[in-house]
């Protein structure tokens, strides 16, 4: 059941204004549940560390995660199944919401989505980072972070743009081996708040 899992809300500017940026990452983890926050944890300092560098206050940017609900063992794949595997679970898909990779969402979390571009609508960020390859795919239905980003995509839950990039936690995996990711990481961001300068 959908319930059953902890809960982690989105997180809105501080001081009322609509959005700056909105910021869409995955599921929360462990530290997101406790604090009932977004992008908390190592990866969230990562990010923070990436808005300040590139001159973006966290504080005004809408912060959310394509499913609030933190899946077991921190698994993204939870929220999704293969044909296959649904018919063998009796586990119906959203499949209208096309593949992520070779999978589709279970139908039991696609209201996930529906929320989320309910929340995207509501407060007119002028421009969205989808921050992982899960959100490239809620917020556009395409696949590939490597192939999209650096480029303006169409949105298919609100009419903002979405700049796609890798999320925290790739780049902290990344960092070990040098930082180039990061600086990637960086120019994405940059990106999306010129885009979010031009549209202002």
């Amino acid at each position: 059941m959908l319930l059953d899992l902890p809960f982690a809300d989105y997180q809105y500017p501080t001081d009322g204004r609509p959005p700056l940026l909105a910021l869409i990452g995955e599921a929360p983890g462990a530290d997101e549940i406790k604090l009932g926050r977004p992008f908390v944890g190592r990866a969230g300092q990562l990010l923070d560390r990436a808005l300040a560098a590139t001159g973006i206050e966290r504080e005004r940017c809408l912060i959310a995660n394509v499913f609030r609900y933190r899946p077991p063992d921190n698994k993204i794949g939870h929220f999704f199944a293969s044909r296959r595997r649904a018919l063998q679970e009796n586990d119906p898909l959203a499949e209208d919401w096309g593949k992520l990779g070779a999978e589709f969402c279970r139908a039991r979390f696609a209201n996930e989505i529906e929320a989320l571009g309910a929340a995207l609508r509501r407060s007119a960020p002028p421009v969205i980072v989808a921050v992982g390859r899960t959100p490239l795919w809620a917020l556009t239905g395409l696949n590939g972070i490597t192939a999209q980003r650096g480029q303006a995509l169409n949105n298919r839950l609100s009419d903002a743009p979405v700049i796609a990039t890798f999320h925290p936690s790739f780049v902290l995996r990344q960092n070990s081996i040098g930082p180039e990711t990061e600086a990637t990481f960086r120019a994405d961001l940059a990106m999306a708040l010129k885009l979010a300068g031009a549209k202002a």
